[in-house]
């Protein structure tokens, strides 16, 4: 049975050459643990359950008014061309995002904000918060949704992704 109420590879674009370029096979447990090693985060049952129905993607044009235009997944190569492993280090080390979970989402800003699964808040389940980190604003960080299966649902449900302000 899956997490999610519709089907989550109806979010990407899998037609253009661009939005090819960000989706990879479905990972081996090898990658995941190579990928949770060099993140320091064990990956969520939801993530879990993405990467292995669809690993990574561009949104599709059914979706673009969502805030949201990239979803990360596992390359075969810990350094390979836009996979999560690889922007990390780009995320924490030159656009100096706070290190509280795993960015998993880009947004239409092209990196100045992101989505995280952030695991100072995580439910009995193992699910973290999502959240929006505004990287030109200081890092301010907005509540999106209680976790990734609510988070996917309100963009397939073309929702307000903008989130909420949270106070230190």
């Amino acid at each position: 049975m899956s997490t999610f109420d519709f089907d989550v590879t109806e979010l990407f674009d899998k037609e253009s050459e661009y939005g090819k370029q960000f989706h990879f096979d479905a990972p081996t447990d090898e990658m995941i643990r190579r990928a949770e090693e060099k993140l320091g985060y064990k990956f969520p049952p939801s993530y879990l359950e993405l990467l292995r129905t669809w690993n990574g993607g561009i949104i599709g044009d059914d979706y673009d008014e969502s805030w949201l235009s990239t979803i990360y997944g596992i390359a075969p190569d810990q350094n390979g061309y836009n996979g999560l492993e690889e922007m990390f280090d780009n995320w924490r080390d030159e656009w100096e995002y706070p290190d509280v979970g795993i960015p998993f989402g880009e947004t239409q800003t092209a990196g100045h904000d992101m989505y995280y699964m952030d695991f100072r808040t995580v439910s009995a389940d193992g699910e973290p918060i999502i959240i929006r980190i505004d990287n030109e604003m200081d890092n301010e960080e907005y509540f999106v949704a209680q976790n990734l299966p609510e988070f996917l649902g309100m963009i397939y449900r073309n929702e307000d992704m903008q989130g909420t302000l949270m106070k230190g």
